[in-house]
């Protein structure tokens, strides 16, 4: 399936989302907050854990053609861990999110590049198994961050 192929699924997940709200996002309160909650701890058990404890088996996981793996391991464990934070604080939630779901689509190399490989007895799954993950996290992590899309909060308060 190569890198073009997830890639192009992942950046349409996006654009639908988008396309599909015309604009327009309707929040949904407290269950809103805590999908929120739910998709910033992924990021924080991953930026923490992995990326600053165990930088090097995640810089392992990045394609060679790639310079400075370690650094770039590190760098993204530090946007997990800002992503996360910025998904909790109102004025901050939708570039996060946002950010978030380019990042999902910035990391397919190293997903493609691990696929079907086993680091540190960690099977990594295969790309379309990865992909799909990605699919789902990047729909949660804008929705947490938007809302509902293609509905306006002014008219739903209204009906």
């Amino acid at each position: 399936m190569g890198y073009a192929i997830p890639i192009l699924l992942l950046v349409l997940t996006i654009a639908a989302f988008f396309g599909m709200a015309r604009g327009k996002f309707a929040s949904f309160g407290i269950p809103q907050f805590l999908l929120c909650i739910l998709v910033a701890l992924p990021l924080l058990f991953s930026g923490i854990t992995l990326h600053f404890f165990h930088a090097r088996m995640v810089a392992r996981m990045i394609p060679p053609i790639f310079p400075a793996r370690d650094f770039l391991a590190i760098f993204t464990g530090i946007l997990e861990v800002a992503g996360a934070i910025g998904l909790l604080v109102p004025r901050f939630r939708r570039l996060a999110s946002f950010c978030i779901a380019l990042m999902m689509v910035a990391i397919i190399p190293a997903n493609v590049y691990v696929a079907g490989k086993t680091i540190e007895g960690l099977p990594m799954p295969s790309i379309a198994v990865r992909a799909a993950m990605q699919i789902v996290y990047i729909v949660l992590v804008l929705l947490a961050g938007y809302g509902i899309p293609g509905r306006d909060s002014a008219s739903q308060r209204r009906s």
